[in-house]
């Protein structure tokens, strides 16, 4: 199946340069289209009543510079969306109707997280219907 339409996932911590290689790479081989889609939390880069850090807000110049990076002529074809939502697999979920394929990164956890949280990845490809490459970072 060649896989034209294709949605790829960032967190944005800076650890996904395997996750963008691994969907340009695909988009060229099936000469596809990219959508790089980030989800902020409702209250990423605001400042917390209880002194702990949040996480940062990201716009679509942070995604492209990080795709940019990579290769250019990618990010300047391909289509960056950003979201905000309290559910970032619902938010992928709904984005990745139509699509042909999602592409996301994932860390191993350690044995403590991985008995005790389910990590957001899997919530994500628990709740797509299109196939998911799952690129190791």
């Amino acid at each position: 199946m060649a896989y034209k339409n294709i949605l790829v996932s960032l967190c944005g911590r800076g650890d996904e340069k395997k996750v963008i290689e691994a969907s340009i790479k695909m988009a060229k081989a099936n000469n596809g289209n990219l959508t790089f889609i980030h989800v902020n939390e409702p209250h990423a880069g605001e400042m917390s009543m209880m002194m702990n850090a949040l996480p940062p807000k990201y716009t679509e110049s942070d995604i492209y510079d990080r795709v940019s990076a990579i290769d250019e002529a990618s990010a300047n074809s391909s289509t960056i969306t950003i979201i905000k939502s309290e559910s970032i697999p619902k938010a992928i979920s709904a984005a990745a109707e139509g699509q042909d394929i999602l592409v996301l990164g994932h860390r191993k956890q350690n044995i403590f997280k991985k008995n005790f949280f389910d990590s957001v990845d899997e919530g994500i490809m628990n709740s797509v219907d299109c196939p998911v490459l799952v690129v190791p970072k």
